[in-house]
């Protein structure tokens, strides 16, 4: 092993050698040169003259811009990573700036002791590879090719990161949320609400010790019972206009601070709360939502998927490999903000491949059946409408004499096929991304257990009472993997690194994620009618 990995085996504890110390620096002010020098260089490989920094690594190979950007390994929090058996340590200006005893891997060995870095030895680090103690790091870690203006800058901006523990968070006590709108159906913000209030009921019930023994623990045994916090979970109910969210959410927040927010039932206008989260700076766990903010600058919300865009790229991925000789025509309803989006999206999708679309707006006022008389067998139909709008087209008269390919979505549509027509069957595809329904039993019967042991299943509303499940386990898993530093951005990159070997997937057959995206499913089905009423896989989980 070498001398570098030697050091820094054990990134969790390595961590808890600095929450309740200060370092040896004057607070930097953020915003000041040299941060915005420092947030430059680590966050985009950037130096003060405006070039990509360079560097080598193994000794003699050049490297530059993308491949060197310390936050890509040392993290957005600066508390560090791993890969594998490869461990990246934490450099918050906490941990760096000064001394750690470090335990070895291999017991009874004694512990490694490092010195505290100052500007000098930081710099032989950065620029040599020699560690605070003369000790050569790993080869892997970059030789940067950095002058003084730059290391200043960079020692003021890491001194910044993970420096207070984020709001939401007392001695006792861990502070959550979870948002529901007044006006969503009353039975689904009651399924939602219950999972998390008896969730956390247990969850405290069952650690009820665990504050005693924090209060007593024995010090070798401290990093382990002192960060307990019983957990509070508070909604957050929007009412009104959208356009009033944020004013209310701002209250919410002012009266109480959380450390996150989990789950949440908000359909569509999910862009107030996103706005709301990325200002503050709030972890938002798998809201359900069909319409998600898709935004590669956000960092806070992570999403179960990408909604109406998602089934959209879905379809578009479909006719792409199943073209038809004439042009796709696609129903959506105008008055409706999830069809429209998918609409929109698929013309996009279609197009980039330079395939016609026309599109058919429809609203509640329109003869549905009386669109489709323009139909002939070359086109594919797609159609992003309910399924009353849907079974209306499906059973026009022009619909089953040409008998065009058709696809429908599952989200618009459901998986009850009793209503469409025995001409057309052959000819239409259902796009269904989450598990088919005859295996969704055995997938769920974790949550589904639970559930029915609190007495709180409803089979009506199993997907959302599923998905809150999912989230409060994810958020526990990441409050325990995070011990006791409640920093919001190093709690976002434990979930990131842990998804991927969660054994709950909630509705979803797989899930997976990795830095930086914020989408843990993003497969899909194909499916038809099975002839008793449902709908039938025709394909394996298809991922993208």
């Amino acid at each position: 092993m070498s001398n570098y990995l030697k050091g820094i085996v054990k990134l969790s504890i390595i961590v808890c050698t600095f929450f309740y110390s200060t370092a040896s620096f004057n607070d930097v002010e953020v915003g000041s040169r040299d941060y915005v020098v420092g947030k430059e260089l680590y966050s985009k490989g950037i130096l003060p003259n405006g070039k990509l920094v360079k560097a080598t690594i193994q000794g003699d190979i050049a490297v530059e811009g993308d491949q060197l950007i310390c936050e890509t390994c040392h993290r957005r929090s600066g508390l560090g990573s791993t890969e594998g058996q490869q461990v990246v340590p934490a450099i918050a200006g906490s941990v760096l700036f000064k001394p750690l005893r470090i335990p070895t891997s291999k017991p009874p060995e004694p512990p490694t002791y490092r010195e505290a870095y100052t500007k000098e030895t930081l710099m032989k680090a950065i620029r040599d590879g020699i560690d605070a103690n003369g000790d050569p790091l790993d080869p892997f870690m970059p030789r940067y090719e950095i002058d003084g203006q730059a290391l200043d800058g960079l020692m003021a901006y890491v001194n910044t990161l993970s420096k207070t523990p984020s709001p939401g968070v007392t001695e006792n006590t861990i502070h959550f949320a979870t948002i529901i709108l007044s006006s969503n159906n009353a039975t689904d913000n009651k399924a939602l609400l219950d999972v998390m209030e008896q969730y956390v009921q247990q969850k405290n019930i069952e650690t009820r010790y665990e504050s005693k023994r924090a209060k007593n623990a024995p010090w070798h045994k401290a990093w382990l019972f002192e960060p307990y916090r019983k957990w509070q979970i508070h909604t957050w109910e929007l009412k009104g206009e959208k356009e009033t969210w944020q004013a209310q959410l701002d209250a919410y927040y002012t009266q109480q601070p959380v450390f996150a927010l989990i789950n949440g039932l908000v359909p569509t206008g999910w862009e107030s709360i996103n706005d709301f989260c990325e200002g503050y700076g709030i972890p938002c766990l798998f809201p359900t939502t069909q319409l998600p903010v898709i935004d590669d600058n956000n960092f806070y919300t992570i999403y179960m998927t990408r909604g109406a865009v998602h089934e959209a790229e879905a379809v578009a991925s479909y006719i792409k490999k199943n073209p038809a000789s004439g042009e796709v025509v696609q129903f959506f309803d105008n008055t409706d903000q999830q069809s429209t989006v998918a609409a929109k999206s698929l013309r996009i999708e279609l197009q980039k491949s330079g395939i016609k679309v026309m599109d058919v707006a429809v609203d509640k006022h329109l003869d549905t059946a009386g669109l489709s008389s323009g139909l002939d067998a070359k086109q594919t139909v797609v159609l992003w409408l309910d399924k009353r709008a849907s079974d209306e087209l499906l059973s026009s008269a022009a619909m089953s004499q040409t008998a065009p390919k058709v696809v429908l979505s599952t989200q618009f549509y459901g998986t009850d096929s009793l209503h469409i027509p025995r001409e057309i069957e052959k000819s239409l595809v259902f796009v269904h991304s989450s598990e088919m329904p005859g295996h969704l039993n055995r997938l769920l019967l974790r949550s589904t257990g639970w559930f029915k042991s609190k007495r709180i299943y409803n089979s009506a509303t199993r997907e959302i009472q599923a998905n809150a499940y999912f989230a409060l386990k994810v958020a526990g898993d990441a409050t325990k993997h995070i011990r006791g530093y409640f920093f919001r951005d190093y709690f976002i990159e434990k979930i990131e690194h842990m998804i991927d070997d969660l054994p709950y997937t909630s509705i979803y057959p797989r899930i997976g994620m990795a830095p930086d995206q914020r989408f843990v499913s993003r497969g899909y089905y194909l499916a038809k009618v099975d002839g008793k009423g449902g709908i039938r896989n025709i394909t394996e989980w298809i991922t993208p």
